[in-house]
Formats: C-alpha cells, structure tokens, sequence
C-alpha cells in the first residue's frame, strides 16, 4: 500500500488504517470513524443539494473541492455563492477557456462538467477502471488529461487523455510511476504529471511532449518530497511539494532547472492549487485547521486572504471566469 497523500488520508482515515510510515507527512483529516457532516455542520448555508445564486454567473468564480462537495465563491473577495454536491471524493478540478470547469470523483470514476456558475453537469465522461485525481486542460487543443491514481484493481495508473474533453481517453504511463497524481500544460501544450513509484516511497515526475507518444521521466532538481499540484504560472512550470513550498522549473531536452522557490507561511498539506498573475490560491489542510490561503506570488510569506465558509479538507482550487477565460 502507497504512502497516502493528505488529500486520500482524508478518507481513508475512515477505514482506520493509516500507514505509520505517513507520520511525517501527517495532516489534518476528519477524525476516525467520523460520519459524513451535513452542510450545516460544514459551516455551509442550509440548502439541500445543490445550488448557486443567481449572480453568480455574471462573476469570476472560485471553485474548491472539498473532501465531499465543491464550494463556489465570488472571486476575489471570496463570498461563497454556491455548493455542488452528489459526490463521495471530488479530488480534481480544471477549467476550460469557456470557463466550464471539470470536477473528478474518484470514488464514482466520472469526470462531471458544469457551465460557468451551474449547479448540473451538462456532460459526462466515465473512467471505470481507474480512480482519477488531478486533471488539466490543454490550451491549444482544449484536451482533457486526466491523473489516474491506480487502477480500480490495484494496479499502477496512467494519464488518460480526452480529446476536446469528449469519448473514450488515449492513455499514457510513465516508466517508473505507479501512483498518479496531478497535472498541468503548459502554454505550449506539454503536459506534466508527478506521483509516487511502486511502493510508494519516491517521487516521480514525467513530461508527455506535445504530439509525444509516451510519457518521459524527469528528474527534478532540489528536494520535492510528495506530489503537489502543477500549474503554469505564464513563465515556468510551478511544482508543489504537497507540504507549504512550490518549486519553479524550466525545461528543455537536456532536463530541468530550479528557476525559485515560493514558501507559503501557515499552509501545509497543499493539493492542486491556482495561480492567478501575481496571486496564489492554497487549498491548505494544515493541522491547524482546513481553510484556502491567498499568497502573494512568486513572493510567498505570510497569507493575504484566508476563506473558511464551507471548506472542509480541501484539495483543489480553480477560477472560472465570467465569460471564459481573458
């Protein structure tokens, strides 16, 4: 069994079962044996399923996946606007350039997509023999990649690509990766993944080249302990060490280079986070509490802005704007 990460120790703390090897990379996870909370108890307003006020698709909006619903709000001052329920682990979140964003639940083994500030999925795609995570969006081809952690057998992952987010996926592995999860394009379309080898105690990180058939193995100077999430922030491609530091690398066919580091203070166990210009958004489940971060960014340091109404364990941030992305 893998070393978990924060975002799978928030579940499978349920079952009891933690491997004593995490204790380093311990987070905050709902207590064992813990039932599912109610929206009430979540710090969500009181609505039963579903829902989005009604200006909400007029506004650039956050989205954030929690451990079993997704919370929306106005985006940047952070008003919660709306609540997408109906899912069990809705691990992974990625936006289009028409602003619909994508939502993965593991547990279902589907990739939902919703419109801009809607509360009902408007397709579909299921991914059966896998539990998929993290997902991008390519730039240029509006292809949806998808981080497949494992197989629904156990057995190693992949990255299962959707052409223009529609049908069956073309699938990819890395040689040395078994546990898959997060990626990111860059703007010229490469897609990049990280995880975990067999086993569970190295870290991975693989580049599948724009037009590539097959998923290169690279390996990342510096010191990345557990999988974060990866975003292009317009210059480099930004790597989290799933802790409170994200990494920038630039690549060329000779491999990658440190270009900085970005310490985020108070934060810890950090999923997929966004990057917005010079702003940082950090789903955090540090033991001090589950809430989402704004950092200044590349900078780093203290948080400028923290969220708490409706977050509970959150794994994935993500900004929609109104009217597609500018």
């Amino acid at each position: 069994m893998a070393f978990l990460n924060p975002i799978r120790r928030a579940i499978v703390a349920y079952a009891a079962v933690v491997l004593a090897a995490c204790a380093g990379n311990q987070g905050a996870v709902p207590p064992p044996g813990a039932a599912k909370p109610s929206e009430k108890a979540l710090g969500v307003h009181v609505r039963h399923g579903s829902w989005m006020l009604p200006q909400a698709k007029n506004e650039d909006l956050l989205y954030v996946s929690n451990v079993y619903t997704v919370t929306v709000y106005s985006y940047p001052q952070g008003q919660l606007v709306g609540t997408l329920s109906n899912f069990y682990k809705p691990y992974g979140l990625c936006a289009d350039k028409a602003g619909d964003v994508y939502v993965t639940d593991t547990t279902f083994a589907k990739i939902y997509e919703y419109k801009h500030g809607g509360t009902k999925p408007i397709a579909t795609l299921k991914d059966p023999q896998y539990q998929p995570e993290g997902c991008a969006i390519d730039p240029i081809t509006g292809d949806l990649a998808v981080a497949n952690y494992e197989s629904a057998e156990d057995y190693p992952g992949n990255v299962a690509v959707y052409r223009k987010a529609r049908g069956f996926p073309r699938s990819y592995i890395a040689q040395t990766m078994y546990y898959y999860y997060f990626c990111g394009y860059d703007d010229k379309g490469n897609l990049y993944v990280d995880g975990l080898n067999n086993g569970g105690f190295g870290f991975e990180f693989a580049e599948l080249h724009k037009g590539g058939d097959y998923l290169k193995n690279i390996i990342l100077p510096g010191s990345i302990n557990f999988p974060g999430g990866i975003e292009w922030d317009g210059q480099y491609v930004a790597v989290g060490d799933d802790q409170s530091t994200i990494d920038r690398f630039s690549f060329t066919p000779s491999g990658a280079t440190l270009e900085g580091s970005t310490v985020l203070d108070g934060a810890g166990n950090v999923g997929q986070f966004w990057i917005d210009g010079s702003t940082l958004i950090a789903p955090n489940q540090f033991a001090s509490g589950s809430n989402v971060l704004f950092y200044n960014y590349p900078s780093g340091g203290a948080a400028t802005q923290t969220l708490t109404d409706g977050v509970f364990y959150p794994v994935n941030a993500v900004v929609s704007p109104a009217g597609g992305r500018r």
